[in-house]
């Protein structure tokens, strides 16, 4: 499997949106022994748009289910049409109706959780090559 991590030396910058601090802390540890710089970690939608404004990640990675009355998908399309930014989705929720709304703000991919490592880093491995590719 390719490495994830970017080539140049400027780190990919991943903001972690994710309603369980648990699991936002896991993510945050493999993400940072993958090679990758987490910029902050937000459980809501409004702040995770706020935070993705602010911050300027290169990666959102995005739980479906939030904290609040909106849900990922929701903060994903606010964040592509505000900033252009990209998301990955993680969620344990992965039926048709879920999959079609996600679709609509072309994210990089799709992880369900519980996240297996090696679907973890595909889907980082194509997020890092597209990203690349755009330089």
């Amino acid at each position: 499997m390719t490495d994830p991590s970017p080539a140049s030396d400027t780190p990919i910058r991943i903001l972690i949106v994710e309603d369980e601090s648990l699991a936002a802390m896991a993510l945050e540890e493999v993400l940072g022994m993958l090679g990758f710089v987490v910029v902050g970690i937000e459980d809501n939608a409004d702040d995770a748009v706020a935070a993705a404004e602010r911050l300027r990640p290169d990666i959102v990675m995005m739980d479906i289910r939030l904290l609040g009355p909106r849900d990922g998908i929701e903060a994903a399309v606010a964040i592509r049409k505000r900033t252009g930014i990209r998301c990955i989705f993680t969620s344990a929720f992965g039926d048709p109706e879920t999959r079609h709304r996600a679709a609509e703000c072309d994210p990089f991919g799709f992880v369900r959780k519980p996240y297996f490592p090696a679907e973890l880093q595909r889907a980082l491995s194509q997020a890092t090559e597209t990203l690349q590719g755009q330089v």
